[in-house]
């Protein structure tokens, strides 16, 4: 059997197509068979590459991550205390462009517990420490006053990622819960979500209306 080549540009490929026809057809009804069709490979050619349609959206957002500098541009802001680095980071995850496209693919699916699971395991894993570092941060420069940064990141990247973007409800339930998780945060000495990310929220919200609605 001949051996490709060029295995990264293969992965592109795969990336590249997958992301148009989760895009086109939603994930849940986007096939591994259309995926292959599209590219013109064997199942066996993408699962080399790939365990399942799950592993290629999981690459789909670290890649997105990786390219578009979205937490970077956060993470290593000048001059910006713990706290604005979080109200950045979180401003960017609902107002950027490029992640709300990935978001209309993963909001469209989200009663799939392929996705609950892999959410549950990216926030933990991926997330959770990132906020930590910049709560930690917070502490460090007065800006935040926790003594448990690391409990607080993980709860509140979960009630964000899993709760919230998961199960969102109507819109008032939606911004209910945006609300609690403020209380919840500024009880903990962290003020995160000020007046420009509750309406942030509203926006997002309203963005996706036709996903997020239950009516």
């Amino acid at each position: 059997m001949a051996r490709n080549k060029y295995p990264e540009e293969t992965v592109q490929k795969i990336l590249a197509v997958s992301y148009r026809l989760f895009l086109e057809k939603g994930y849940d009804h986007t096939t591994i068979q259309d995926i292959t069709d599209a590219l013109g490979m064997s199942k066996g050619a993408v699962y080399h590459h790939f365990k399942s349609k799950e592993a290629i959206l999981d690459r789909i957002y670290d890649q997105y991550y990786a390219e578009s500098g979205l937490h970077a541009a956060a993470l290593d802001a000048p001059g910006l205390s713990g706290l604005e680095k979080l109200r950045k980071l979180l401003l960017l995850e609902l107002t950027d462009p490029g992640k709300l496209s990935i978001d209309s693919v993963t909001l469209s699916f989200r009663s799939n517990p392929q996705l609950l699971q892999l959410m549950l395991t990216s926030s933990i894993r991926d997330a959770s420490p990132m906020i930590q570092r910049l709560l930690e941060e917070g502490v460090a420069d007065g800006s935040i006053h926790t003594r448990r940064p690391r409990e607080l990141a993980q709860v509140s990247i979960l009630l964000l990622n899993v709760w919230i973007g998961l199960f969102p409800g109507s819109r008032d339930e939606f911004l209910a819960k945006f609300q609690f998780l403020k209380e919840l945060t500024d009880g903990m000495g962290a003020p995160i979500f000020n007046e420009e990310l509750m309406a942030a929220a509203q926006t997002y919200y309203d963005h996706f209306s036709n996903l997020l609605d239950p009516a």
